[in-house]
């Protein structure tokens, strides 16, 4: 008998990923690498979509993943695989939690929205803010450094100005109002002068929060690079912190 409940419970704990990729235009990406990452960003589990872009995980165990990444692995620069106009980075989700089934939708093209983090203000106001670091396909293969990712990391700034940069923040597929964008040149870790641009967005939170305590909000950033007229997204699982009641009587 124990071995039975053992086995179902272990069963019970396992679920499924799927969606579907498309690029900008609707059309169906096949044989699009979607990979989930552990939290110390080994591979867990991956996968290829199909010829109508569907692509299905399953048996992933219940937990928080740290990462989702996406993208045909032949189209990313440094792999020299497709011509230059071809060549796209990778979709990105973050902090990925696994307690149902899930369906996540991709989308991906010339631009990457690197690193994206959502916060969630309690108070008065329902907001959220949500930090990005966006980088330019155009950017990275134009750079002398593009093959050698550290000298590139090191020397070049790949990501994307203020004045070419919109964005579109989607909260559980419905449109969010955009409070501010602010502008953030962040120093290169190995303390040369290149800066990174990265933005911290400010954005309203529809609906009411009580309704997402059992489950996480999908905050999905769209950037545009107007420059070279480049397109990325990625997304972020938001969970709302829960407060436990206090009892206030002093001991």
């Amino acid at each position: 008998m124990t071995s039975i409940i053992t086995t179902i419970v272990s069963f019970a704990q396992n679920y499924s990923i799927s969606g579907r990729v498309t690029d900008y235009n609707g059309v169906p990406v096949d044989s699009c690498s979607v990979i989930i990452y552990n939290p110390d960003f080994s591979e867990a589990l991956e996968t290829l979509s199909d010829s109508n872009g569907y692509y299905r995980l399953d048996s992933v165990p219940k937990g928080c993943y740290a990462a989702i990444a996406a993208m045909r692995v032949n189209e990313y620069p440094r792999m020299q695989q497709v011509p230059l106009e071809e060549m796209k980075l990778e979709f990105w989700a973050w902090n990925v939690i696994v307690d149902n089934d899930l369906t996540l939708n991709i989308r991906y093209d010339k631009m990457e929205l690197y690193g994206t983090k959502a916060f969630f203000e309690y108070g008065g106001r329902q907001e959220l803010l949500i930090y990005t670091r966006p980088m330019s396909v155009t950017k990275v293969i134009n750079d002398p450094n593009f093959m050698n990712k550290a000298a590139q990391e090191k020397n070049t700034n790949v990501t994307v100005a203020p004045e070419f940069i919109d964005f579109k923040v989607y909260v559980d597929g419905r449109q969010s109002d955009i409070i501010s964008v602010q502008h953030l040149s962040l120093p290169n870790t190995n303390g040369n002068l290149i800066n990174d641009d990265c933005y911290l967005i400010q954005a309203s939170l529809p609906g009411d929060i009580y309704s997402h305590f059992e489950k996480p909000y999908e905050i999905r950033v769209v950037g545009h690079n107007k420059e070279f007229d480049e397109w990325g997204e990625s997304v972020y699982y938001l969970e709302i912190p829960q407060y436990n009641k206090l009892d206030n009587k002093r001991q």
